[in-house]
């Protein structure tokens, strides 16, 4: 299933995922965030290898030497996706997820842009 954009507001694309660690947490469950896609004014969105239900609340947690941040918010979609680069190989479990923030500017002041 390919992902049809809906979004109004406009997206900035994030770089590589930083040296530090970047994390979903929801339920007791902690899952390292692999690629980044980009981030808006209400929220961010990435790749992910497992599904997630839609309205879960969660956080994404983000840590380095110099910051550790925590911004809350809750899953807006997830689904089976096969958008990656033409030099990547296809990754059958990977899953596209978009997450609306409470305050993604905080997250996206320590994320690196292209």
């Amino acid at each position: 299933m390919n992902h049809t954009e809906k979004r109004i507001l406009p997206r900035i694309l994030l770089g590589e995922v930083p040296r530090g660690s970047i994390s979903l947490v929801f339920n007791g469950h902690r899952i390292v965030i692999e690629s980044l896609r980009d981030i808006s004014n209400s929220g961010i969105s990435f790749s992910l290898n497992q599904q997630v239900a839609v309205s879960q609340k969660i956080s994404v947690e983000y840590s380095d030497a110099h910051v550790k941040l925590e911004v809350f918010g809750r899953v807006a979609w997830c689904s089976k996706t096969d958008l990656r680069s033409p030099s990547e190989p296809l990754h059958p479990g990977n899953y596209l997820m978009g997450v609306e923030l409470m305050s993604p500017m905080m997250l996206f002041a320590v994320l690196p842009k292209r």
